[in-house]
């Protein structure tokens, strides 16, 4: 059974830099069945492919007339959100990521919700 497939994640699949098609063929198969939504997500394509995927798109803050607060904790959310992903949501080693302390990696991602 053949599950449909969000724009971002089929152009992902389709942009990583396969060395095999088979590779591709098996990917998109494993994707599908681990998706639990209604369509396959960017999230449930294999990690190789997801980590390729996020150094290929650097976030760019623009200023919308938020005050320096709000940008600065946008900043910090989507950067911790990063180094999290990288650490496989382990404090420490998102610490060490950052060259910062577990402790403030911990008050951050409470305060901004992260996990």
């Amino acid at each position: 059974m053949e599950r449909s497939w969000s724009d971002e994640a089929r152009a992902t699949l389709d942009a990583y830099p396969w060395k095999n098609p088979a590779d591709k063929e098996r990917a998109a198969r494993e994707a599908e069945m681990v998706s639990f939504g209604e369509s396959v997500e960017t999230a449930d394509l294999p990690l190789a492919v997801r980590h390729w995927a996020a150094k290929r798109s650097r976030p760019r803050y623009v200023w919308n007339g938020e005050s320096w607060a709000d940008l600065v904790n946008g900043f910090e959310k989507a950067i911790l959100e990063q180094a999290m992903a990288k650490a496989n949501g382990r404090i420490s080693v998102a610490a060490r990521l950052l060259k910062t302390t577990p402790r403030i990696i911990s008050y951050k991602a409470k305060k901004h919700g992260v996990k």
